[in-house]
């Protein structure tokens, strides 16, 4: 079955969904501490990345984006104790990327896609900081 180009999800929101899954992970390999559970890290993970399979259906991908985003964020910050914090900027990253679609808003993507770009650029320092 072959897919036609409008009716896929667009690249930059690919993008930022897959900075939601990779940004919390450079966190967590690059800190080389083991107060992160790893099947908590492995899991959390997993569901982020889910809406990365939906690329073939825009509507899907932005519901999905945003239901994860709303479990997200209450889950790292009750996680927090166990290392889920780290997963905090993949909830604003999934909701930019659902609210990025330029089908649907055509002058704000840029400015959303931007501001994703910042939220991961500036998590990134973090994973060098440590003891």
């Amino acid at each position: 079955m072959r897919v036609a180009a409008r009716d896929i999800v667009y690249p930059w929101q690919i993008g930022l969904a897959a900075c939601a899954v990779v940004t919390p992970l450079v966190l967590v390999t690059a800190s080389g501490e083991p107060f992160f559970l790893l099947p908590l890290v492995i899991a959390t993970a997993a569901l982020t990345a889910v809406p990365l399979l939906l690329y073939a259906r825009p509507s899907a991908f932005q519901w999905t984006a945003g239901i994860i985003s709303a479990v997200l964020l209450p889950w790292s910050l009750l996680g927090s104790w166990v290392g889920m914090l780290v997963f905090y900027p993949s909830a604003p990253l999934l909701l930019l990327a659902a609210l990025s679609d330029p089908r649907r808003h055509p002058k704000t993507p840029g400015l959303l896609i931007g501001a994703g770009l910042v939220l991961a650029a500036a998590v990134a320092p973090f994973s060098w900081v440590g003891g």
